[in-house]
């Protein structure tokens, strides 16, 4: 929890450095009540299927990818010995922070491509993904894949 807060300190002065963060975002800082506040921080270089995104591990299987997918970083996080560490890297267009996320010596977000539950967003882990898509590893063993992220938001605009 130490650490936690620790990085939560940095963050903040990281944020304090990036002027096109703001705190009137909804989305990424928000006021619990007088004494808690949340902050929406996204995984650097992955993506990942929605949460109602489906497809199909099986000719006749339907499942949700996306929960899929955020079960296995919440196990990640669970099972990896050693320390959560987050680093915060940036901010995205949606105000949220950036951050690498590391559990001991392993890189989660790398982790997650490497699994087969996430995709590389642009060119970050293209490698990793090229891997487990020629050993098909998790979504890349499916009859068939999500969709990419990306493009089924594009098609389900809420």
């Amino acid at each position: 929890m130490k650490l936690f807060i620790f990085s939560l300190f940095v963050s903040l002065n990281v944020l304090a450095t990036i002027n096109h963060f703001s705190l009137d975002s909804h989305k990424s800082f928000y006021i619990v009540d007088g004494d808690s506040i949340s902050l929406q921080m996204r995984i650097a270089g992955i993506d990942t299927p929605e949460l109602n995104q489906t497809c199909r591990k099986y000719v006749d299987q339907i499942i949700d990818c996306g929960q899929l997918s955020k079960r296995y970083l919440h196990k990640l996080l669970k099972s990896l010995p050693g320390e959560l560490v987050i680093l915060p890297v940036g901010i995205d267009n949606y105000q949220r922070i950036l951050v690498r996320v590391y559990k001991g010596e392993v890189n989660v977000g790398k982790r997650m491509i490497e699994s087969g539950m996430a995709f590389s967003y642009k060119d970050t882990y293209k490698q990793e993904e090229k891997v487990a898509r020629t050993e098909k590893i998790g979504f890349w063993g499916f009859d068939t894949l999500p969709v990419k992220p990306y493009k089924w938001r594009k098609l389900n605009k809420r």
